[in-house]
């Protein structure tokens, strides 16, 4: 595997911890302390895992983008939604789970189109191909 593979690979995995750690947010819920909100006890994992897989996948994805594979560093995320949105729903089937699992769908097949759409604009402002 190339440096770049791995780049991408740590990314999913990252992400995926960050959006299953979302997942176990919205399963447990959060309370009120006199600081604010927070995870109830037993949500440290979550916390973890959230804080861990945003640094690592946004540090991840940001090495990717001046590789050859910049054109689909929005996948990494997109993959990571994915399975934070299958989590949410293998973790309970209340509204809320089906909400979250809703947003997260949204997020993960709107990023690559986004990154699309920009990228096209980008190339036809410069007189490039239109057809990537």
């Amino acid at each position: 595997m190339t440096n770049t593979a791995w780049r991408v690979a740590l990314g999913a995995v990252a992400s995926s911890a960050f959006f299953w750690a979302v997942a176990g947010a919205v399963d447990l819920g959060l309370e009120r302390t006199r600081k604010g909100y927070a995870l109830p006890e037993g949500g440290e994992w979550y916390t973890l895992a959230l804080f861990a897989g945003f640094v690592v996948a946004y540090f991840s994805v940001a090495s990717l983008t001046g590789t050859t594979a910049a054109r689909y560093a929005a996948l990494v995320p997109a993959a990571g939604a994915g399975f934070g949105a299958g989590s949410c729903l293998l973790m309970g089937q209340q509204p809320r789970h089906w909400a979250a699992a809703a947003v997260m769908a949204l997020i993960g097949s709107a990023l690559p189109l986004v990154v699309h759409l920009r990228n096209r604009v980008r190339s036809a402002r410069l007189g490039g191909d239109t057809a990537a």
